[in-house]
């Protein structure tokens, strides 16, 4: 059943004001609005609102708001559950008059927990307005102010009317609903996620200030639901240094969990706290001392007073790694799942250090946690992040830590927001152009999180202000509509990261074009500038190269698989002449780097997996210093979490300098590693020399006899790439046969360079009661421990001729093989 009930709408100076930045979503806003095509949708249309929400009742029902100062007419308009696929279509003679509310009911339209309400236009595609919530029923929420304000839950549903105005009406945002001013003194001071009544997931509100705190129109959320209505069975007052203790209104995890505060505009936090297993029962999590102090699990609680008592007594060791004890702290790493296979040992330090401050990129929008970054190429103690909620900072390294630039108003970071002024850019990967502008991708503007936007902003860094306004916008996402679906979870799977590759390295190698299945050339598309941008797409794990041209059009030129599933990060490395793309926990935390091969496509050259001490985060940003800061053959590589471990971001560790990467391209270098033995067939325990050139100069190798691997001598090449292994002995067990001796450097064994066939012939038989004699020649010690023979001293053998007298006994010292 529908019911059109009329009510006026007052609309004074100041709310037609509101209505004038009616498409401008405020920051933690659940609500979706997109901006309307005028051309199809009209002014009064696109003013229809979502005011009020009943998913507790019998039946359901959505309440909807005419904004406008004019009727509308609504004929056709159409409601979409999420949950179960309902959809309710407004009849025939909908007209709302100016300021009116609409009651849309239906016994069939049955809306669930964490579900999404929808509204669209009688075309069914052009979405005038949406509302999501977490794991709860909505009983019920309304806006507040009407038509324009967050959702929040109200006293009494207020079906078929105006919903009541704020306590006060002139107090700001997170002010409605009762006097929180003083809010700033209010801390979460202990929380429990054990079941026993009356504190059942109970948290613990302190206040240190002088003045009482009314907290009626807070929220609350944990670590996966979105904010919702306090529930407050003792009061909604926290008294002036006192306590207010607070059920959570969702359950609690004993495996970990988090809880949130956030004042009535559900964007602002007031304090949140975040757990391990176990670590908030028996007992509680619980700062010692009250409201500074850090966190621990104490085996006792103390609800309603202070934790001195419990902090006193028994102290439970918590779970490892911590899950709380800083302000900042972001629920744990999800989605995890298993590396590449054929992953080979991270080439660099397997230990990882924290990089930044503690709470370093917290903002309004969001807590602690980075998605993007990629060093300045003009300035290798300049660092670009970028948080996909809106927000982008310079960093510079400051002794072992990377942190805000604090010149030029860089201090806190800068928002970003679309060519209209306005939006939330839910900014993913960031790179830095030839032209020294910020290219900062795109997966959804979050004030419409259900539609997936794909695309690349373009901002100038050295722009004054608060605000980055974009000069170009490329939107991309009907160019992937082969792959990412116009639907809320595809939003969530697109652009992450993004990297610049030179036009020169794609035409060197003969890259080519898959839009026309010839070599790419670069004139064929004028205005693009000097090289490709790739785009890291999450849902496939693809690479995309387009052309993107200065006047906003865009060409796409390859798709390119990087053996990822799911991938988060890209960036191209100018010193390896490698285009490296990187997961996180999804595929614990593997990398892979892309040659261009002999066909002219991008190929995996190597697997990488991760650094065995970094944590298996969500580390969805990638950077690796430049080649100019390497000390003692490695360099700094760093990794970003989209979330954090004890309230940090930043992680960093070293890289080899020198991968002994091969060639590339249709036509590689003429001085492909080659090797030869000499001679190529050799009794078993005899010995021969090895000769190796076309490799890396100045970079250690190994040589190594197969079929069973036999290491027979590790050499540095000299300053042309040329190697010698002087009389490598050939171990005596060797089986007679045919084998191969392969080249690989020292620092990536798995890799053969360079290979060789080799012969091996059984060793000859020793007459009983003889010593077999040994080869001379200079030898590697230590690489020769497989062949049994031990070295016999000058000494011994002195000793030996005196005690005998008659007999003559010549031992030579057996040496292992080495370079010359």
């Amino acid at each position: 059943m529908l019911k059109l009930l009329s009510r006026p709408l007052a609309l004074s100076v100041g709310s037609a004001v509101l209505l004038a930045g009616l498409f401008a979503v405020p920051a933690a806003a659940t609500a979706d609005v997109v901006s309307q095509d005028t051309s199809q949708v009209s002014a009064a249309a696109s003013a229809l609102r979502i005011n009020e929400i009943e998913t507790n009742g019998t039946p359901d029902w959505v309440e909807l708001v005419n904004t406008a100062a004019e009727p509308l007419d609504a004929s056709g308009f159409m409601l979409t559950g999420r949950g179960n696929t309902v959809t309710l279509t407004l009849p025939s003679n909908t007209v709302i008059a100016a300021g009116a509310v609409y009651v849309a009911e239906s016994s069939t339209f049955k809306l669930k927990k964490g579900d999404k309400v929808s509204l669209f236009a009688a075309d069914g595609t052009t979405l005038l307005d949406s509302y999501e919530w977490g794991d709860f029923h909505l009983d019920t929420y309304g806006r507040v102010p009407n038509g324009t304000g967050d959702f929040v839950q109200q006293v009494a549903p207020s079906k078929g009317e105006l919903n009541p105005a704020p306590t006060e009406p002139g107090e700001g945002p997170g002010e409605g609903g009762g006097d929180d001013s003083g809010w700033q003194s209010v801390k979460v001071n202990e929380v429990t996620s054990a079941n026993d009544d009356p504190t059942h997931d109970a948290y613990e509100l302190v206040n240190t200030g002088d003045v009482d705190v009314d907290v009626s129109a807070w929220l609350q959320s944990d670590s996966t639901s979105l904010p919702a209505a306090i529930s407050a069975p003792n009061g909604t007052v926290v008294p002036a240094r006192g306590y207010l203790v607070l059920l959570s209104n969702q359950g609690l995890s004993s495996d970990g969990d988090s809880v949130k505060v956030y004042r009535a505009d559900g964007s602002t936090i007031v304090d949140s706290v975040g757990w391990g297993a176990n670590d908030a029962q028996p007992g509680s999590w619980s700062r010692c001392a009250d409201a500074t102090g850090a966190w621990a699990h104490t085996a006792a609680s103390s609800f309603g007073a202070s934790n001195a008592t419990a902090c006193a007594g028994t102290i439970i060791a918590p779970s490892t790694p911590p899950g709380g004890g800083v302000s900042c702290q972001t629920e744990a790493a999800s989605g995890n799942g298993p590396a590449i296979a054929g992953g080979i040992a991270w080439p660099g330090s397997q230990s990882a250090v924290v990089s930044d401050n503690e709470c370093q990129f917290v903002t309004s929008l969001s807590g602690q946690d980075v998605s993007g970054l990629d060093i300045d190429p003009s300035a290798p103690t300049v660092m670009w992040a970028v948080k996909n909620k809106s927000h982008v900072y310079r960093l510079v390294k400051s002794g072992s830590l990377w942190v805000p630039d604090t010149a030029n108003g860089w201090s806190t970071g800068k928002d970003i927001v679309f060519p209209s002024g306005g939006g939330q850019p839910d900014s993913e990967g960031i790179t830095v152009g030839p032209d020294g502008f910020l290219y900062i991708t795109t997966e959804r503007d979050n004030a419409a999180s259900g539609v997936p936007l794909d695309s690349v902003l373009r901002f100038d860094p050295n722009e004054s202000g608060a605000t980055l306004h974009p000069t170009v916008q490329w939107n991309l996402t009907a160019d992937l509509a082969d792959v990412i679906n116009p639907v809320k979870a595809d939003s969530n799977l697109g652009f992450e990261g993004i990297t610049w590759v030179p036009d020169s390295y794609l035409v060197t190698n003969e890259f080519v074009d898959q839009s026309t299945s010839k070599t790419y050339d670069p004139s064929d598309y004028p205005g693009h500038g000097t090289g490709l941008f790739f785009g890291a797409l999450e849902k496939n794990g693809h690479l995309y190269a387009y052309a993107l041209n200065a006047d906003g059009t865009f060409h796409r030129v390859a798709s390119i698989d990087t053996d990822l599933p799911m991938i988060q990060e890209t960036q191209w490395d100018a010193d390896a002449q490698r285009v490296w793309a990187v997961a996180d926990n999804s595929s614990a935390g593997s990398a892979t780097l892309l040659k261009i091969d002999a066909q002219g496509g991008f190929v995996v050259d190597r697997i990488y997996d991760r650094p065995t001490g970094l944590p298996n985060n969500n580390n969805e940003g990638f950077a690796i210093a430049p080649s100019s800061t390497c000390v003692n053959g490695v360099k700094e590589v760093i990794r970003a979490d989209d979330g954090n471990n004890g309230g940090h971001s930043l992680w960093s560790g070293t890289i080899s300098c020198e991968l002994a990467l091969g060639p590339q391209g249709p036509n590689p270098p003429a001085s492909s590693p080659t090797v030869t033995a000499t001679p190529s067939t050799v009794q078993a325990g005899g010995v021969t020399t090895i000769v190796a050139a076309g490799l890396v100069p100045d970079t250690e190798y190994t040589v190594v006899l197969h079929s069973d691997p036999v290491t027979l001598g590790s050499v540095v090449t000299d300053s042309t790439g040329a190697l010698t292994l002087r009389d490598a002995r050939i171990p005596a067990d060797t089986t007679a046969g045919a084998h191969t001796i392969t080249v690989a450097a020292a620092s990536d064994p798995a890799t053969v360079v360079a290979s060789s066939p080799f012969t091996v012939t059984a060793a000859a038989a020793v007459p009983s009661g003889t010593t077999p004699v040994q080869g001379d020649g200079p030898a590697k010690p230590g690489s020769l421990a497989s062949t049994g023979a031990q070295p016999l001293p000058a000494t011994a053998i002195g000793a030996l001729l005196l005690m005998l007298g008659a007999g003559v006994v010549i031992g030579r010292r057996r040496r292992s093989a080495s370079a010359v």
